[in-house]
């Protein structure tokens, strides 16, 4: 995440998941813990949509795909909306 948010060279294919990751750069600007959100919510879209039988199962309310955050040093997880 700091790397897309620096924009920084990084080594091997790690490059790779500039990409996707982007977005959420774009979406919430150069603060690291609100790239890390926006890129779990637009994921956690990404997840409802993919996939014909889970996007079936979530218009069916069979099953309900959302993003959370999970912090490392307090062990808290917080689900975003």
């Amino acid at each position: 995440m700091k790397a897309t948010i620096s924009a920084k060279p990084v080594p091997g294919q790690i490059s790779a998941l500039y990409a996707p990751i982007r977005q959420a750069v774009e979406r919430a600007g150069p603060d690291l813990d609100a790239t890390i959100k926006a890129n779990a919510q637009i994921q956690a879209d990404l997840l409802r949509t993919a996939s014909p039988v889970v996007a079936d199962f979530v218009k069916q309310g069979k099953l309900k795909v959302v993003a959370a955050y999970y912090d490392l040093g307090s062990g808290r997880v917080t689900v975003l909306e």
